[in-house]
């Protein structure tokens, strides 16, 4: 679970905070091109099936698939949040918010 008042404490003097969706803060410098709600992402190595009614239908292109590493959010997005969330809710809050989570390929240190 991820609450909003912990994340806001690892803010700090910065203006970012960086979260596995687990919760473990995640140390790294802020690439300058991403937008306030970040997804950091890695590629997928496993081979990926689709299915139907348990029987293996097709595969997926792993290029066009992304593992979510972290949750990269500004000071700003933070304030306009409340409360505690799993990822996918945080993911869902930001989006009602109004704004678009960006994609970035960023390693983490």
């Amino acid at each position: 679970m991820l609450k909003v008042s912990e994340l806001e404490e690892h803010l700090g003097h910065g203006d970012w905070v960086v979260v596995r969706p687990g919760g473990e803060i995640v140390d790294m410098e802020i690439p300058a091109n991403i937008g306030p709600a970040t997804f950091i992402v890695s590629a997928v190595t496993d081979a990926l099936k689709t299915s139907d009614a348990g029987l293996i239908t097709g595969s997926l292109n792993r290029d066009d698939v992304w593992a979510v590493d972290a949750f990269a959010l500004n000071r700003v997005i933070l304030k306009r949040l409340e409360g505690v969330y799993t990822p996918l809710e945080l993911y869902q809050a930001v989006v009602d918010l109004g704004i678009a989570w960006q994609v970035d390929k960023a390693p983490l240190d």
